[in-house]
């Protein structure tokens, strides 16, 4: 009779352990969209950018996450196959930068398009742009120092 007991506090200790990851990862992942959405919010109104909605911003933070997905690999592509050609460092450096600017600015661009309730003027664009290629170096960079480490 005893082994029934421990048997069906073992399973609820379990499920409760699943709902509280399940729980924590939630919320995880809830913090860092919310903070990504709000960050994206506070720069537009300080770039001057016009949207209708906050879901209209909401659905301008999805698809440049999405149609960045596909842009980043084509901007991976173009600087792997331009890297066969063995450029001196300082180059090949300039290049990737050059790469990563045009790929995410058409990322912008493209869904600055397609989403008409969200405006952006060519200059907050490239702002934008050069922000969100910054971070991208910076935490790329602690990446790389991590492998090497």
């Amino acid at each position: 009779m005893k082994k029934h007991r421990f048997r069906h506090s073992f399973r609820k200790d379990k499920s409760m352990v699943f709902i509280s990851v399940g729980f924590l990862l939630l919320l995880g992942v809830t913090t860092v969209f919310g903070v990504f959405f709000l960050g994206m919010v506070g720069l537009f109104e300080l770039m001057g950018v016009s949207y209708e909605s906050g879901w209209s911003l909401l659905l301008f933070g999805v698809l440049i996450s999405i149609l960045g997905l596909f842009f980043e690999a084509a901007a991976k592509l173009v600087k792997t196959i331009s890297s066969y050609g063995k450029p001196s460092p300082y180059v090949f450096l300039i290049w990737r930068l050059f790469v990563d600017l045009l790929f995410t600015w058409l990322t912008i661009y493209t869904v600055d398009e397609l989403v008409s309730q969200v405006t952006m003027v060519l200059w907050s664009e490239w702002f934008f742009t050069f922000l969100l290629v910054t971070a991208d170096y910076v935490f790329d960079e602690k990446k790389q120092t991590k492998k090497l480490a």
